[in-house]
């Protein structure tokens, strides 16, 4: 693809879950950047200021800020779960600065986050009939923000998400085929070819994917292959805080501090199966437009941005 703005409509297939996205520049007005919709909670009234006095339960895991003198961040069971204790948990992850976002920390405090991450993946996989762990964070109202105070959230579930099934079952295949992670396969065509590629550390890639599902969608990826993020130590775990925070730093400055969504994708909780054939990764979607009918209709996304004009204006 030439680097002028190309305003031909495309259809693109993912190479891994095989599902097809429509690419229609054409349909965007330009990149008119406005940020997120503001969502104002007085400090004092913010129940994640202190979520012991505002009635939630003692938090799971605290850890500390050592230059503070004071907690950096404590994850605490859902006061209003999506799912109940007998079916698996719903744990959310409160980070102590009120206006302060993950993309303003610095990368020992989102390595510090991931290590917590890890933890509890590890401690809730230790839980009966638990299948899969979702890791996810919501920034912003139109990502599906109801709290103004920054927080992830952690879901333990005694069932594969279909989307996830889908992954792991195309993952799997391609291996018996052709003794290859698909997920290997397509990162070393992105680092030959460079054109999606947004950043890179010894240990990590950040791309637009080619078949992205949300205008400047990235993806963090590592480059050795490794199906469980929750088993991931130095220097992987730091190279991944590196490559967050740039991929943050950078939606935040070039798109001026839209909404999104981050997640992150990993093998299903092993225990009777390694899972080998998978890769982990991330991915981080801003959200700009409201899901249509012809996407609900269809499942089949409309994207107004093209990754590589995505990848140029991220590396700019």
């Amino acid at each position: 693809m030439k680097n002028e703005k190309v305003t031909d409509s495309e259809f693109r297939q993912d190479p891994i879950s095989g599902d097809w996205v429509l690419f229609a520049p054409l349909r965007g007005a330009g990149h008119n950047f406005k940020g997120r919709a503001k969502m104002e909670l007085a400090k004092s009234k913010c129940p994640f200021e202190n979520p012991a006095k505002s009635g939630n339960k003692p938090p799971v895991l605290v850890y500390q800020d050592k230059n503070k003198n004071d907690w950096f961040l404590q994850i605490i069971p859902n006061k209003h779960p999506a799912i109940g204790p007998e079916l698996g948990s719903h744990e959310v992850v409160i980070y102590r600065d009120h206006e302060r976002h993950l993309a303003d920390f610095t990368k020992e405090e989102i390595k510090m986050v991931l290590s917590a991450f890890q933890e509890r993946y590890k401690s809730l996989a230790q839980k009966r009939n638990i299948e899969y762990i979702s890791i996810f964070h919501n920034h912003g109202k139109e990502a599906g923000s109801t709290m103004a105070h920054p927080h992830s959230q952690i879901l333990a579930l005694p069932i594969l998400p279909p989307y996830i099934n889908r992954s792991i079952n195309a993952s799997q295949r391609y291996f018996q085929e052709h003794n290859k992670c698909t997920h290997c396969e397509m990162l070393n065509k992105e680092l030959k070819e460079k054109k999606r590629v947004v950043y890179q550390n010894d240990n990590m890639v950040v791309i637009t994917p080619f078949a992205s599902r949300a205008e400047f969608e990235l993806a963090i990826l590592p480059k050795n292959h490794s199906a469980h993020f929750e088993k991931i130590k130095e220097p992987e775990l730091s190279a991944l805080a590196d490559a967050l925070k740039v991929a943050l730093s950078k939606i935040y400055k070039k798109l001026k501090d839209p909404a999104f969504n981050f997640f992150i994708h990993t093998a299903p909780v092993a225990k009777n199966s390694s899972h080998g054939y998978y890769h982990w990764h991330m991915e981080i979607m801003p959200k700009f437009d409201i899901v249509g009918g012809f996407e609900l209709s269809t499942g089949l996304d409309i994207v107004t941005v093209y990754p590589e004009e995505a990848a140029e204006i991220f590396r700019k």
